[in-house]
């Protein structure tokens, strides 16, 4: 019998010493590091009165103030562009992207086209815009960081439809009426005869109507992209940085 009890005991100590082989020794352990950023935010600021534009006349200038706000925490690089079309009865037959808005010209004031026209419309910049602009590419660059809470300042200041705009080539036509015939007939040469009345118009030829009767939008875009040159090669291109922005700070 006690020969029993001690090979109980013995066989119980060996079970206990296999089960302590397997408590391994391990610890979790964490740091947490806070961090927080603050924001990017900007603004395209314009003032302008939409009814100033109905009913534009040749030598007419319209209030249009244009200026780009850094709402947010950090410094960015800023761009614009200027896009302008001309519409009528629906169908664009101007389309100017990304133009330099110093030129203005018509390659003939009088023919009632527009293919080789440059613009009709003279973008006003504020005074002093050279200083604080560069033009490359079709886009306008602000030549130096903007900071935050800061603007670029009135950049355009007004358009105005040039004095000479080509308003389309205008024909007379002649009509005339019978005395067996009240409708008014067109006629070329001589007044027929058996006429007892005539009347002459003048009207737009619809195949050279330069600008007449159109709609004129002119579309700002402006782009700015945080101040370190990786973001700005990705966004504005590779090549701007060396061509335009020697004045710039850039993280790398």
């Amino acid at each position: 019998m006690k020969n029993k009890k001690l090979a109980g005991i013995v066989g119980l100590t060996a079970v206990a010493l296999i089960g302590g082989t397997l408590a391994y020794f391990n610890q979790t352990m964490s740091v947490e590091n806070p961090f927080s950023t603050d924001k990017f935010s900007s603004e395209l600021v314009e003032t302008f009165t939409p009814e100033d534009g109905d009913n534009w006349q040749p030598g007419a200038t319209v209030n249009k103030d244009i200026e780009v706000a850094n709402t947010g925490d950090y410094d960015v690089i800023v761009r614009v562009k200027f896009d302008e079309t001309w519409t009528r009865g629906g169908k664009q037959y101007v389309d100017n992207q990304g133009m330099d808005v110093t030129l203005t010209g018509q390659s003939d004031k009088g023919d009632g086209k527009t293919e080789n026209d440059t613009s009709v419309v003279m973008k006003n910049l504020a005074d002093g815009w050279g200083d604080n602009w560069v033009y490359h590419n079709g886009y306008y660059y602000y030549k130096t960081n903007l900071v935050k809470e800061t603007s670029t300042g009135t950049f355009l200041d007004s358009v105005k439809l040039l004095d000479d705009t080509d308003m389309g080539k205008y024909v007379v036509k002649n009509y005339y009426q019978t005395a067996d015939d009240s409708n008014w007939n067109e006629y070329t040469g001589s007044v027929p005869s058996g006429a007892v009345k005539t009347k002459s118009e003048t009207v737009l030829d619809d195949t050279l109507a330069g600008y007449a009767g159109s709609d004129y939008k002119l579309t700002i875009t402006a782009q700015t992209v945080q101040a370190s040159s990786e973001a700005v090669k990705a966004v504005f291109g590779d090549s701007v940085i060396s061509a335009v922005g020697s004045e710039w700070v850039l993280a790398e």
